[in-house]
C-alpha cells in the first residue's frame, strides 16, 4: 500500500479545503487575491501574480511579493504595467500558449526564455529573482484562461530555494479549481450581463411606443440606484440605520428598468393622448362650421323670403333677421373657439366650463340626412369636462392597468434570489402613503421603502421630463416644489424627498 507523508496529506487538505472556498467566494477580486495568496502560502513563495487572457495579451490582475510589501490589484492598486504579449520568449504566454508548466530552479541559468525584465528589475531594486513556477489555468474546456506566476521558494530560514518538483502537481491542482471558480463567476456575470441587457431593451422598445416617453424608465431606473446610494451616505436621522447592499441596489434599479413594462398592452391613444379630445378635434371643428354654413343658409332663404314677400313689417323683420342672425353666427365661433381652448390640457376645466360646455351640447342642429344631433357628442362632453389632464376615468383607468399587467407579467418570469422582489417593486410604484395610490391600495409602512423610492422618482421624472405630449418640461424648482405638495397631502414619502432634494441625485442621471 502506498503511504504518504504528513507534508503531503496536509497539502492535500489544504487543495481540499481550498477549493471549498474558491467555489464560494462570490467576490472576484477577493476570489483572484485568494488564489495567489494560496498558492504562495502552500509554496512558501515570496511573490506571485496572476494573469488573465484578454484580447490576445496576458493582463496582470494580481502582484504580490512579501519581501517588496507588494500587493497590487484586486481590492489593491491598480496595475498599471501593460499587457504581456503571447510570445513564445515570454515565460507567462509560453505556458498559456502551450499548455504547460514551467519549473525554473534559477532564471539567471535559463536562456530560452526572455527575463530581461526581471533581471532589470533585480539591478534597479537590489530584489534577487531565483526560481519560478508558471502554472496556465484550464477550465472546464480545456482552455487556458489565464497563468499563475509564482516567485522565489524559500525553506523554513527563508533561504531562496528551488521549487520543489512535486509542487507542480499541488499548484496545477490549485490552478485547475482557480480556473473552474473563475469560469462559473464569468458565466454567471455573463448570464445577468445578457439579462440586464435584454431587459433594457425590452424597457427601450416600450419607451419607443411613444415619442413621449423615450427616456423615462432609464432615467426612473438610474435615479432610484442614486437614490438608494444616497441613504447609504446618511449618518443621522431615519436613514442612519438603513443599507442598501449592491444586491439590493442591482434589484431595485432591475425593479425601475421593468416599472413600466405593462404599457406595452396600453393602446396609443390613451398612451399618446396630448389633448382632451385630440384627433376628434378635428371632427368637431368641421361639425361647427357646418353647422354655421347651415345657419348661414337658413339666414340668406329667411332673408329671401322676407324681401320677396312685400308684406307690411318687411323692414323690421329684417331687422330681427339680423339681430337673429349676428346672435347665432357670434354664438358659434365663440363656442368653436371655446372648445379649442378648452381642449387644451394647460386650462383647468372648473365647474363653470363645464355648464358652458353642457349648454353646448344641449344645442342641436340638423344634418345633411336630415337626423337631428346635438352640438357635442356625449363622449366628446366628457372628454372635455376632465378637470386636469388629457384622460377621461374610463381612459385613466385603462392607463392604470399597466401596473397590474407589469405584475402579471414579471410574476412568470424566474428571476433570481437576489431579484426576486423585482415584480413586486415595479407594481407598486403608483402606490401612495395616503392609501390613494393604486393597484393595491396600500398604505404607510405596508410600502416597502423600494416602492417609495420608486414614487418618488417616477413622479420626479414625469414633473422634469421634456418629451411629455401634455406639458414642457418643468424647471427644477417647480417640480420640487410640486413633490413637496405631495409629501404634505401623505402622498410621497417626505424624508426619502429630503434626500434627494439634498443630495441632488438628478445631477448624476444625463439624458
Amino acid at each position: 500500500m502506498r503511504t504518504y507523508t504528513p507534508e503531503i496529506l496536509a497539502q492535500v487538505d489544504d487543495i481540499i479545503n481550498i477549493g471549498i472556498a474558491l467555489s464560494a467566494e462570490k467576490d472576484k477580486n477577493l476570489l483572484l487575491e485568494m488564489i495567489v495568496t494560496e498558492a504562495r502560502r502552500i509554496t512558501n513563495a515570496d511573490g506571485g501574480t496572476l494573469f488573465l487572457c484578454e484580447s490576445d495579451a496576458l493582463s496582470y490582475k494580481i502582484m504580490q511579493n512579501e519581501s517588496m510589501n507588494t500587493h497590487l490589484g484586486g481590492r489593491g492598486e491598480k496595475i498599471t504595467f501593460p499587457p504581456v504579449p503571447l510570445r513564445m520568449e515570454n515565460v507567462s504566454a509560453y505556458a498559456a500558449i502551450t499548455h504547460k508548466s514551467v519549473n525554473i530552479p534559477n532564471v539567471y541559468q535559463v536562456e530560452e526564455f526572455d527575463f530581461s525584465g526581471p533581471k532589470k528589475f533585480d539591478e534597479s531594486t537590489g530584489y534577487r529573482t531565483l526560481s519560478m513556477l508558471v502554472i496556465p489555468l484550464e477550465n472546464h474546456e480545456d482552455e487556458v484562461i489565464g497563468v499563475l506566476q509564482l516567485i522565489n521558494a524559500r525553506n523554513e530560514n527563508k533561504d531562496l530555494i528551488p521549487f520543489a518538483p512535486h509542487f507542480e502537481n499541488v499548484i496545477s491542482s490549485l490552478a485547475s479549481q482557480a480556473a473552474i471558480a473563475i469560469s462559473n463567476m464569468q458565466l454567471i456575470a455573463d448570464i445577468e450581463n445578457l439579462f440586464n441587457s435584454f431587459v433594457q431593451v425590452m424597457a427601450t422598445a416600450i419607451d419607443s411606443r411613444t415619442p413621449y416617453n423615450a427616456n423615462h424608465t432609464r432615467r426612473v431606473a438610474l435615479l432610484a440606484g442614486e437614490l438608494a446610494r444616497a441613504i447609504n451616505q446618511q449618518k443621522e436621522g431615519r436613514w442612519a440605520e438603513v443599507f442598501f447592499t449592491e444586491d439590493q441596489v442591482a434589484q431595485l434599479v432591475m425593479a425601475g428598468w421593468l416599472h413600466d413594462i405593462g404599457k406595452i398592452a396600453t393602446p396609443l391613444e390613451v398612451m399618446n393622448k396630448s389633448t382632451r379630445i385630440e384627433r376628434q378635434l378635428e371632427l368637431v371643428l368641421q361639425r361647427f362650421d357646418y353647422i354655421l354654413a347651415a345657419l348661414t343658409a337658413q339666414y340668406l332663404s329667411r332673408k329671401l323670403a322676407i324681401i320677396d314677400s312685400s308684406a307690411a313689417g318687411t323692414v323690421e323683420r329684417l331687422q330681427e333677421l339680423e339681430e337673429w342672425w349676428e346672435k347665432e353666427q357670434t354664438y358659434v365661433k365663440e363656442a368653436r373657439e371655446f372648445i379649442i381652448k378648452v381642449d387644451n390640457p394647460g386650462t383647468f376645466v372648473n365647474a363653470e366650463i363645464v355648464a358652458r360646455l353642457q349648454e353646448i351640447a344641449g344645442r342641436t342642429y340638423v344634418d345633411s340626412a336630415g337626423e337631428k344631433l346635438p352640438w357635442l357628442r356625449s363622449e366628446e362632453l366628457v372628454a372635455l369636462s376632465v378637470a386636469k389632464g388629457t384622460l377621461t376615468e374610463a381612459e385613466r383607468q385603462v392607463m392604470e392597468d399597466h401596473v397590474v399587467i407589469t405584475g402579471r407579467m414579471l410574476e412568470k418570469i424566474p428571476f433570481t434570489k437576489k431579484l426576486k422582489d423585482v415584480p413586486f417593486f415595479a407594481s407598486i410604484h403608483h402606490e401612495h402613503l395616503d392609501g390613494k395610490g393604486y393597484p393595491l391600495h396600500l398604505a404607510g409602512d405596508e410600502i416597502p421603502i423600494e416602492g417609495r423610492i420608486l414614487a418618488l422618482v417616477d413622479v420626479f421624472d414625469a414633473l422634469t421630463a421634456s418629451d411629455r405630449p401634455y406639458k414642457k418640461a418643468m424647471p427644477l424648482e417647480q417640480a420640487l416644489k410640486i413633490l413637496g405638495f405631495m409629501v404634505k397631502d401623505g402622498e410621497l414619502d417626505g424624508e426619502l424627498y429630503q434626500v434627494l432634494a439634498e443630495a441632488k441625485i438628478w445631477e448624476n442621471v444625463m439624458d
